[in-house]
């Protein structure tokens, strides 16, 4: 399992939630527990890649 973390966040730094809206994209964060989690490595790259505009984010490997 993989969850993104922001790379400047240092309150709640995991992706929690993205939601795409009429008023734009809103981003939740959340601690470790409560992140997204992504069953492969390459889809949370695809994920961090297209928030890029809205931050660093580090993928990063956690225990299942």
């Amino acid at each position: 399992m993989f969850i993104l973390k922001h790379g400047t966040k240092e309150e709640k730094p995991y992706l929690r939630a993205v939601t795409i809206g009429v008023t734009g994209i809103d981003i939740s964060f959340s601690e470790e527990r409560g992140a997204s989690r992504f069953v492969s490595r390459a889809v949370a790259m695809q994920v961090a890649k297209a928030l890029r505009s809205f931050g660093n984010f580090y993928v990063i490997q956690v225990k299942g």
